[in-house]
């Protein structure tokens, strides 16, 4: 065979680097946004990995809404999803979540408390093997009152719920798309994110950050929002307060036993001749009784109606979140309900 007849071998295309989407949800976070781009583009650029960019603004008032599409244009590969209202950060997180594409999935906050250069050492564990890397504090910022709840709530949920996901961590992590797919099936109405992608199993790893304070603005979220979150995290996890009601039940059973007894026991020794100095006042006895019992049933009631309240939502159907606009760096815009 003539050597210019001879059949050359086909080289193969090299394989496409792996797509890593970044989920950010964004609420009145106008004057961190510069310092947030330039955050991400120093940690990502030197990495061989594609990136793509999910901004979901959640209901900005402060010209974040307006500003996004405008700092985007230095990506490649970016979306920007603008819900309806304020739906809050787990649903937004969720928005963001449904529209990546990428083969993991990293979720970031905006205000930079935590630093994107960690994602290159999340991406190392990724591809080591893990299908789940969560991000752990070593230390964080916050002093004061504030303080003291993160830390009270992180060792209370740890315990409540058996460790279902590493002691002082959040949404700051990685996740392989197996287990994006997953986040994205739950039905549930009331989502703990940080928990809920830990609970799924499969390979788990964790990584190590101090926690900065924010790169500018003020914290978005107040204390009563923090403890409705805390909440919500407790009794989506944990059936615990469920068997404490139980276990207070039969305590107050056992003590109104014991007391009633103990009367009855001085009543037959005053019949006796002895204890006849001693009174029981009916008033004050009765008065504690039954403020000691209304106390502990309101407080029963309202534990067992958060989980009432849980299932009513759950019942309702209602859409998590409704992007009013969503544009993107390949697409036209879109709308739609979730």
């Amino acid at each position: 065979m003539h050597p210019s007849n001879a059949v050359q071998p086909v080289k193969a295309s090299p394989p496409a680097a792996p797509l890593i989407s970044l989920v950010i949800p964004v609420y009145n976070e106008f004057a961190v946004l510069d310092l947030l781009f330039a955050a991400i583009h120093q940690a990502t650029d030197h990495l061989p990995e594609r990136f793509e960019l999910v901004l979901v603004d959640d209901g900005s008032k402060d010209g974040t809404r307006e500003a996004l599409a405008d700092k985007v244009k230095g990506c490649a590969c970016w979306q920007i999803l603008y819900l309806s209202r304020n739906f809050g950060q787990q649903s937004a997180y969720r928005a963001g979540l449904n529209a990546a594409r990428g083969d993991a999935v990293i979720f970031l906050e905006a205000d930079l408390q935590d630093p994107p250069s960690l994602i290159a050492e999340l991406l190392a564990q990724w591809k080591a093997g893990y299908k789940i890397v969560t991000a752990c504090r070593t230390s964080r910022k916050e002093r004061g009152p504030r303080r003291w709840a993160f830390d009270l709530f992180h060792r209370l949920f740890h315990r409540m719920t058996d460790g279902v996901m590493p002691m002082n961590s959040g949404m700051y992590g990685l996740v392989d798309r197996t287990v994006a797919d997953h986040l994205n099936a739950a039905p549930e109405a009331d989502l703990f994110l940080p928990a809920l992608k830990c609970w799924y199993g499969y390979s788990q790893t964790q990584v190590y950050y101090a926690r900065e304070e924010r790169a500018a603005g003020k914290p978005k979220q107040s204390f009563m929002r923090l403890l409705r979150y805390a909440m919500n995290g407790i009794f989506s996890f944990s059936e615990l307060p469920l068997q404490w009601i139980t276990l207070l039940g039969l305590f107050t059973s056992l003590a109104s036993f014991a007391y009633a007894m103990l009367l009855l026991g001085i009543k037959v020794a005053q019949f006796a001749g002895c204890f006849q100095d001693w009174q029981v006042r009916g008033f004050t006895t009765l008065a504690l009784a039954i403020f000691c019992l209304g106390g502990a049933q309101l407080t029963a009631l309202g534990i067992i109606g958060q989980y009432i309240g849980r299932i009513y939502r759950q019942l309702k159907q209602r859409p998590h979140y409704i992007v009013e606009k969503a544009i993107s760096s390949n697409s036209n815009e879109s709308r739609g309900i979730h």
